[in-house]
C-alpha cells in the first residue's frame, strides 16, 4: 500500500517553516507540537491505529444494550448456530453479518459479544484502507489527518461497538473501493477481482451495495479516455462483475423464491414494488393485494414516482449526511470542499460519485437517518483532511502569525467536541428492557415463546419471539383485535406476552382488554422512568 516516510510527522502535516522557540513558556499547543514534532509517518500511523482500536474497544465494552435490528442480527445468528439456516434466511436482514456472528460465537449466550467483537474489527482495519485511499487522492498530510478523524469520529466509533452491520458494512466497503481505484489506474485485474469480491460480501451485509457496482462500471467505461483499450476495459470489468456474480447471486435467487420477484433486498418489499411497478391504489397507496402477493403485480415503469421521491427527499437525505459528518468537521469539510485544487481531480471525483450515489439512490426510499449515513463517512472524511491543510493556506496568506499553532488548536478543539459523544455509553435507555430478558431467562422454560412489540427481552432470555401483531389498520390491512391477538397467540404456542409503555402505540386498547381467562400476570418489572414493563402468561 506505500513506502512509509521517514520524515518527522510534524514536517510532513505542516511544512518545514515551523520553528518553535522552545525557551518560550510552553502553553499546550506548544507542548503538543514538541511531543509529535519528531515522529515518522509509521510511528503515527500505530499512534492512530491504536487509538482506534482503544475508543472501539471502549465502546464495547460500557455498552448497555442492543437495537431491536441488533436482536434480529442475533435471532438469526442463533438460528445458524442451531444449523436452521433456512429459518435465519427468512429473515428481511442480510445474512452476512450474522453468518459471521454464527463462525465466531462459540454458543447461543456469547452472540451479543461476539456481535460487537466484529464490529470492532471491522471498525478498526478500515484506518488502513481508508487511509491509503486518502493518500492517493490527498497525500501524505491529508491521509494523518483524515486518519486522525477517523479514529475520533463518534458516530464511527459508536457504530464499531454495536450489534449492527454498519462497521462491517463501510469496512467491505472501503476496502472495494480502495482495491477498485488502485486497480484502475495501475490496470491489475487482481485489484478489480478483489474488489468486486468485497463488494458482493458488502452486499450480503447491506442492500444499498450493489448500487455501487454501476458507479465501478461506469468509471471503468469513461477513465482515460472511451476510445482507448477496449479489451482491457472488458477484461477489467469482467474482473469486478463476476465475483460480484458469483457471491451475490445466490442470495438475489433466493429472494426471488420468497418474494416472487427478482429484487435486491426483502427489505421494504412493497416500497421496491411501486418503485419498479406501476400499481393501482387510493391515493397512490400500494393496494393490500400487492402486499399479501406481489407476484400479482403488472410490469410498468415508474420512473415519475422516483423522480418525485428524489426531488422531494435529497434536502433530507443531505441534512442527515452532514450531521452524520458531525458538525466539529463541518470547518474543515467546508474548506476541503473550496480548496483550490494542485492536480488532476479525477481521484476525487471518484470518490464524490460514491457519496453523490448514496445520496440521490437513498433519496429514492426516504428521507434518511444518521444511522443510514453513516458507513459513507469514512472515505468522505478526506475532505476534512484536506480542509485542514487548506485552512493552514488561508492563515498563512492573511500573515497571521504562526498559523500552524491556530491548526493545532482547531484540530484539538475538534477533537475535544468529539471525544463526549465518542465516550457516550451506547443504549444506556436499554438496561431495564435487558434487566427483564435476563430475569426472564432464569424464570421460564427454555422452549418458552415471547411475543412483544420488543423483540430485546426475548433475545436477552434467549427466547424465541414473535411479533405482537398490530391492533391498527397499516397501509390497508386492518389491525388485529385482542381477541384475534389471544387467539393468534394460542395457535402460535405462546408462553408470555410482554407489555411495555410503547405497546398502546400499535395495540391502543389491548392492556385495557386483559381478562384473567386469557392472561395471568407473570412478572412486573419498574423502570428507572417510573414505566412498568408487564409480563403476561398465557392461559389455555
Amino acid at each position: 500500500m506505500g513506502v512509509m516516510s521517514s520524515d518527522p510527522i510534524w514536517r510532513i502535516l505542516i511544512g518545514d517553516q515551523i520553528e518553535l522557540e522552545k525557551k518560550e513558556p510552553e502553553h499546550m499547543v506548544k507542548k503538543i507540537v514538541l511531543f509529535i514534532e519528531d515522529l515518522t509517518e509509521k510511528q503515527m500511523l500505530l499512534i492512530l491505529l491504536g487509538i482506534t482500536f482503544g475508543l472501539r474497544l471502549y465502546a464495547v465494552l460500557m455498552a448497555k444494550g442492543i437495537s431491536y435490528d441488533g436482536a434480529g442480527y442475533g435471532f438469526m445468528a442463533r438460528d445458524f448456530l442451531r444449523h436452521d439456516f433456512a429459518k435465519g434466511l427468512s429473515s428481511a436482514l442480510h445474512p452476512l453479518y450474522p453468518f459471521l456472528i454464527y463462525l465466531v460465537s462459540p454458543d447461543a449466550s456469547h452472540v451479543e459479544i461476539a456481535g460487537r467483537f466484529i464490529s470492532l474489527f471491522f471498525g478498526t482495519i478500515t484506518f488502513i484502507p481508508v487511509f491509503y485511499l486518502v493518500k492517493e487522492v490527498a497525500g501524505q498530510k491529508g491521509a494523518i489527518l483524515s486518519g486522525l478523524f477517523y479514529s475520533i469520529h463518534p458516530y464511527l466509533v459508536t457504530y464499531s461497538g454495536m450489534v449492527l452491520s454498519e462497521a462491517t458494512y463501510w469496512g467491505l466497503l472501503a476496502l472495494s473501493v480502495y482495491f477498485f481505484w488502485t486497480a484502475l489506474k495501475g490496470k491489475r485485474i487482481f485489484g478489480m477481482i478483489a474488489s468486486g469480491g468485497f463488494l458482493a460480501l458488502a452486499y450480503l451485509t447491506r442492500p444499498e451495495a450493489i448500487g455501487y457496482l454501476f458507479i465501478l462500471l461506469i468509471w471503468l467505461i469513461f477513465y482515460g479516455g472511451i476510445k482507448k483499450e477496449w479489451f482491457r476495459r472488458i477484461v477489467l470489468m469482467g474482473g469486478v462483475f463476476l465475483p460480484f456474480f458469483i457471491i451475490s447471486v445466490p442470495y438475489l435467487i433466493h429472494i426471488h423464491r420468497e418474494t416472487g420477484q427478482w429484487l435486491i433486498t426483502k427489505k421494504g418489499v412493497a416500497i421496491q414494488t411501486q418503485l419498479l411497478n406501476r400499481v393501482e391504489g387510493k391515493d397512490g397507496q400500494l393496494t393490500e393485494k400487492v402486499v399479501e402477493d406481489p407476484k400479482s403485480v403488472v410490469k410498468n415503469s415508474n420512473i415519475p414516482t422516483i423522480a418525485k421521491n428524489i426531488f422531494q427527499y435529497i434536502p433530507f437525505t443531505t441534512y442527515h449526511y452532514l450531521r452524520a459528518y458531525h458538525f466539529a468537521l463541518w470547518l474543515f469539510l467546508f474548506f476541503g470542499l473550496i480548496r483550490v485544487r494542485q492536480k488532476e481531480m479525477q481521484e476525487e471525483l471518484f470518490l464524490a460519485s460514491i457519496v453523490l450515489f448514496h445520496l440521490f439512490s437513498l433519496s429514492t426510499f426516504t428521507g434518511s437517518t444518521i444511522r443510514f449515513s453513516v458507513p459513507i463517512i469514512p472515505i468522505s472524511l478526506f475532505w476534512a483532511g484536506a480542509g485542514v491543510l487548506e485552512i493552514r493556506k488561508y492563515l498563512s496568506k492573511w500573515n497571521i502569525g504562526k498559523p500552524e499553532n491556530w491548526v493545532v488548536f482547531l484540530l484539538i478543539l475538534s477533537i475535544l467536541i468529539q471525544l463526549p459523544q465518542s465516550l457516550r455509553p451506547e443504549r444506556r435507555h436499554r438496561v431495564d428492557q435487558k434487566n427483564v430478558g435476563l430475569w426472564l431467562k432464569e424464570n421460564t422454560p427454555k422452549d418458552s415463546i415471547i411475543m412483544s412489540n420488543s423483540p430485546i427481552e426475548a433475545f436477552y432470555a434467549e427466547r424465541e419471539f414473535i411479533v405482537l401483531p398490530i391492533g391498527l389498520p397499516m397501509s390497508g390491512i386492518p389491525g388485529k383485535s385482542y381477541r384475534e391477538i389471544i387467539q393468534f397467540a394460542k395457535q402460535k404456542g405462546i408462553y408470555y406476552i410482554l407489555v411495555n409503555n410503547h405497546t398502546h402505540e400499535f395495540n391502543p386498547d389491548f392492556k385495557e382488554s386483559i381478562q384473567p381467562k386469557d392472561l395471568k400476570e407473570f412478572y412486573k418489572y419498574r423502570e428507572k422512568d417510573g414505566n412498568i414493563i408487564s409480563v403476561y402468561k398465557v392461559i389455555y
